[in-house]
């Protein structure tokens, strides 16, 4: 007897002009998941408009375990692989259904679990769950081609913002505060064949959140606008070690993540450190310089030398963390520091938005990648395809 037919098929999927795509992302904050219902242009994409986006929160015992993945066995892996693909599946599903549409298609970067630069990549979220709940195929796992390729594997975003944030005449520098810091120097939309520059800069919320949890006993999942950061005063000789560290002194490519600014880090700081009360507001206030610095330094040393920008468009959980903005606004001087809603991106959802994109592109048989950034010998398509 054969099977009922799917709603959705890649070959109905690739004719379509414009596609309903949802993209999903779950950063290495491991805060919540980033879900946003688009529509996209086929081609190289366009997005056509945002209809809806949401953070869903990880259970706090998920969030749990998601954190200590990296030390589990085979068995804890691949029951995670399912829990993050049917959560993600939901979370898609109940935003579709609330907007009235049907999903053509679904982008999921998935949750990282490890990170090797250029080596190894790991990021979960069985897609298969997730194409048996939304009924339509989901590309997924694309950071895997890059690094075959001999990339990185990240930051994949680049192109992404080429394509959102691109002004005429002039050069933006896009900057993502997620759980680490990654910035895109974007030429002007008229310079469709100059090089992007791109890369991981340093630590973002991922190091500060964890400090939060740390200090109120798991209460806290984040310093809420920088309060803590504004009570204390920065410690010049820990923030000089911290910015000596050589993966901070790498030059691009170059991508971070929880093997260098992870628990362990901050287990370590807090060993050496054994905070007070008044400690405590004094390694907020260094933690948040030192993303500030270290994205300052990266601009300078890496892209002010090659390209004059007239702007940084923030987006990430870093843009609500109002002393990291402040204290970026000050460093960055007189260049404008706002965030991507100036240009009509939502900054919370960029991400998510992404991946909708590189999924849609994938289709289309565009690659993803941009080798300069990255470090591939060349372009590939990013992603696996499947359906149910």
């Amino acid at each position: 007897m054969p099977l009922p037919a799917r709603r959705t098929g890649l070959d109905r999927v690739r004719g379509a002009p414009v596609r309903t795509v949802a993209g999903l992302m779950s950063g290495t904050s491991m805060d919540g998941i980033d879900v946003a219902v688009c529509r996209v242009a086929a081609g190289e994409p366009r997005l056509v408009a945002l209809l809806g986006a949401r953070t869903v929160p990880w259970p706090p015992a998920t969030a749990e375990r998601l954190r200590l993945a990296y030390r589990a066995d085979a068995l804890e892996l691949a029951r995670l692989g399912r829990l993050v693909g049917e959560v993600f599946a939901e979370a898609a599903a109940e935003l579709a259904a609330e907007l009235g549409v049907d999903l053509d298609l679904a982008g999921s970067h998935g949750q990282t679990i490890a990170h090797e630069h250029g080596v190894a990549t790991l990021q979960i979220g069985e897609a298969a769950f997730m194409a048996e709940r939304l009924e339509c195929p989901v590309v997924s796992d694309f950071r895997q081609n890059d690094v075959a390729a001999g990339g990185c594997g990240a930051p994949l975003v680049p192109i992404v913002d080429r394509w959102l944030l691109a002004r005429p005449g002039q050069a933006v520098l896009a900057l993502n505060i997620g759980g680490i810091a990654n910035l895109t120097a974007v030429p002007p939309r008229e310079q469709t064949t100059a090089p992007l520059i791109g890369f991981d800069c340093g630590p973002g919320n991922m190091v500060l959140d964890e400090l939060a949890r740390r200090k109120s006993g798991g209460i806290a999942s984040c310093d809420r606008d920088g309060s803590l950061a504004a009570a204390g005063r920065v410690d010049a000789m820990l923030l000089a070690e911290l910015l000596a560290e050589p993966d901070l002194n790498e030059p691009p490519p170059r991508s971070l993540g929880s093997e260098q600014y992870g628990a362990d880090f901050v287990s370590a700081l807090l060993a050496r450190s054994r905070p007070d009360a008044d400690r405590w507001h004094d390694l907020f206030a260094t933690l948040t310089e030192l993303t500030v610095q270290a994205v300052v330094r990266a601009y300078w040393l890496h892209v002010a030398p090659k390209r004059e920008i007239a702007a940084v468009l923030v987006s990430g959980g870093g843009g609500h963390n109002g002393e990291l903005m402040r204290r970026l606004a000050a460093a960055m001087a007189p260049i404008e520091v706002t965030t991507t809603a100036a240009v009509g991106v939502s900054p919370d959802f960029k991400e998510a938005i992404a991946f909708a994109l590189l999924a849609s592109a994938r289709l289309d048989g565009i690659p993803g990648n941009v080798p300069e950034v990255t470090g591939a010998r060349r372009r590939v398509l990013l992603g696996k395809v499947t359906e149910s």
